[in-house]
């Protein structure tokens, strides 16, 4: 949140809000600075950080936009990942660029290749054997 309240004001925050939860869990009560957290459930902890947080920003004159899902389920999650491509798309046409071609992820892709076996991308996987081989054990992939 540092980024989008102290940085740039050139983004549109998003939240997701879910207006039913079928399954919450509960914080357990506990002594100490977070002992007002007892009792609340998870979903109200992060619906009360997206409320704060909404305001924080628009009292900062920072904008921001809130999605209401129904219920975390298919549909929903489906129409969602539809309206962000879709909003891909048309962010796509208003800056004039090609929102689908994306040369810096196929680095990534040839890699995969290569670990899985594809033909013509053995060097791919030679390096990233290599890599994982130089890197010391706790950094491996």
């Amino acid at each position: 949140m540092q980024l989008f309240m102290e940085g740039p004001r050139d983004k549109l925050v998003s939240f997701v809000a879910v207006d039913a939860v079928e399954r919450d869990l509960t914080i357990p009560k506990e002594e100490g600075p977070n002992a007002y957290l007892g009792g609340h459930g998870l979903a109200e902890l992060l619906d009360a950080e997206r409320r704060g947080t909404g305001l924080a920003l628009a009292e900062d004159g920072r904008p921001s936009l809130t999605i209401r899902l129904p219920k975390l389920d298919a549909p929903s999650l489906g129409g969602l990942l539809f309206l962000w491509e879709a909003a891909t798309a048309l962010a796509g046409e208003l800056y004039d660029i090609d929102a689908f071609d994306q040369p810096g992820v196929e680095l990534g892709k040839r890699l995969a290749y290569g670990l899985l076996g594809r033909e013509g991308f053995e060097a791919e996987a030679k390096r990233v054997r290599d890599a994982e081989g130089a890197a010391p054990e706790k950094y491996r992939l």
